[in-house]
């Protein structure tokens, strides 16, 4: 059998989750193949936070372009909230954003996990990190801002000195000239001599999702998705899973 009722409703059994499986990617398929037949011209509108915007998105755009240049690329930085918003009103083929925001009516068809650090002044100490304030993005629902409040509370049992910025490289500019310490992708330390990086659990990574809609998927979706696997299945920092793979 495929499901069990009961007084809750339905379950799927282990057969019944294998053929979902199979109709999920059917599906995904038939999507594809309707998209190949379409006579627009090709585009890719993207939604994501201006931390993967400032980090990651930028390689995988020029990787997306190299392997398919005669389609064109959007990308449009909002709070997660609102990218769901425009994704469902069909305004983004994609969006990037946290598991919280996620949706039945939504798809997931990639998700990885952003390596995550302290970025503190150089020569700084784990003792000494919570002593600085806290530069952090303008956006009070980032999910940095509230990761990193959260640990220095739970550190110090006081609210830490809060100093709002409104870009990535804002914040890490600010970190290198000894204004007070941040959390970021570690990725963005990279090769910055003035820059100490300090990986604390529970606050050390992020998953991210790559959403689109159920009924509105396009084949340039699941081809930066492909460049992206490629590309990334090689980074060190991330770690990455597909649905139905």
């Amino acid at each position: 059998s495929l499901f069990v009722r009961h007084g809750k409703g339905v379950t799927l059994t282990e057969d019944g989750k294998k053929l979902l499986n199979y109709a999920d990617a059917v599906l995904e398929l038939l999507e594809r193949a309707v998209s190949e037949f379409r006579e627009d011209s090709p585009k890719l509108i993207i939604g994501t936070t201006q931390t993967l915007a400032a980090t990651r998105l930028p390689q995988w755009i020029a990787d997306y372009q190299k392997e398919f240049p005669g389609v064109a690329c959007t990308c449009i930085t909002d709070w997660q909230d609102r990218l769901i918003s425009l994704l469902e009103k069909e305004e983004f083929d994609c969006v990037f954003v946290e598991p919280r925001y996620l949706k039945p009516h939504l798809k997931s068809i990639f998700s990885f996990k952003e390596m995550l650090s302290i970025l503190a002044p150089a020569g700084s100490t784990m003792e000494s990190i919570c002593s600085y304030p806290l530069i952090v993005n303008n956006i009070e629902t980032c999910p940095y801002r509230r990761m990193l409040q959260n640990w220095v509370l739970s550190q110090t049992q006081s609210m830490p000195v809060l100093i709002e910025l409104d870009t990535v490289e804002a914040l890490s500019h600010s970190v290198a000239l000894g204004t007070g310490i941040s959390l970021l992708p570690t990725a963005i330390a990279a090769d910055n001599n003035k820059l100490s990086t300090f990986q604390v659990p529970g606050i050390d990574e992020l998953a991210i999702h790559m959403v689109t809609t159920c009924n509105l998927q396009t084949k340039e979706v699941y081809q930066f998705r492909d460049v992206i696997i490629s590309s990334q299945m090689r980074n060190a920092h991330l770690i990455c899973a597909v649905p139905g793979r």
